[in-house]
């Protein structure tokens, strides 16, 4: 098991953003606008250009003050979905400025606490699991969504998480440690034979694949080679994300871990905070328990 680069040697500096929630902060994503995160009470955030936070809905897609598990933008960034309790499902449209509710998708009204989206705005397929092993696909054309048969991928547990890359190919992870893999006709498993414990994390980028989860473990696959183990610690991995060189790495008691280049390392981030979320982009961008909302600029 590979482990981190002892000391603080984080290129990174992060700073707590004044943002307007007082709740848990639950993901974050990147959009055509600017990073937009979601959480407690159906609240979207989002980052205006002077770096200012503001709401951008604040009580969910159905305006019932769902709280919302999940978020994820069109590759183009002019659309984010959004996923939570109750069934909760919806969409913002950036450029019209408005919201759209689809909740309770084909009759299911269970917490939808992961969503990937691949495609651009009015051609998006979607992914969605609940917390009983089920899966829903999706497809856009326009406007409103038409959701496909039900799949369960791993017998009845719990996708955890879920991701897309540019191509279009979906990836999830559950509960018993495995990684799943869309094909034409559903679902493949493609790793991890040695994995220790569940997998709760995963992002795709380009060639490259991060999944990560409990006892702090997370493993990096690239151009389809075998899979790298790291180890970050004993504290539980919540949220991965990947944008070319730069990783990042967040989970349980303030675990917040950052790759530029070769090397993976601890942060300046020195917080308690589960943190649920993170975002590698211009701002880099971590969101947790109590409104955190973090952000990195350059030394």
């Amino acid at each position: 098991m590979w482990n981190f680069e002892s000391g603080t040697d984080d290129p990174l500096a992060w700073t707590a953003s004044d943002a307007p929630i007082e709740g848990t902060v639950y993901a974050v994503t990147e959009t055509a606008n600017g990073p937009c995160a979601v959480g407690d009470g159906g609240t979207v955030l989002g980052r205006a250009g002077d770096g200012s936070w503001g709401v951008i809905v604040s009580d969910g897609p159905g305006a019932q003050g769902e709280t919302l598990r999940a978020v994820a933008a069109t590759d183009d960034g002019r659309r984010i979905w959004v996923s939570g309790t109750g069934g909760a499902m919806g969409y913002y449209d950036l450029e019209r400025g408005h919201r759209v509710d689809c909740s309770r998708p084909d009759g299911m009204d269970v917490t939808f606490h992961a969503l990937a989206v691949a495609g651009a705005r009015g051609s998006e397929k979607l992914l969605l699991a609940d917390g009983n092993g089920v899966v829903l696909p999706g497809t856009v054309d326009g406007e409103r969504p038409a959701w496909d048969r039900r799949t369960v991928p791993a017998d009845g547990t719990a996708i955890t998480a879920l991701a897309a890359d540019e191509s279009g190919c979906g990836y999830g992870v559950d509960g018993d440690g495995t990684v799943w893999q869309t094909t034409p006709s559903g679902w493949e498993r493609i790793g991890i034979a040695d994995a220790e414990g569940s997998l709760s994390a995963v992002a795709a980028s380009g060639s490259t694949l991060v999944v990560g989860g409990g006892n702090g473990r997370f493993y990096d696959r690239t151009e389809g080679d075998g899979w790298t183990p790291y180890s970050a610690g004993d504290a539980g991995i919540e949220c991965l994300d990947a944008d070319g060189t730069t990783r990042l790495v967040g989970g349980e008691s303030g675990l917040l871990r950052v790759r530029t280049r070769d090397a993976w390392r601890e942060t300046d981030w020195n917080g308690e905070a589960t943190i649920h979320g993170v975002l590698a982009g211009s701002p880099h961008v971590a969101v947790g328990e109590n409104g955190l909302v973090l952000e990195s600029t350059a030394d």
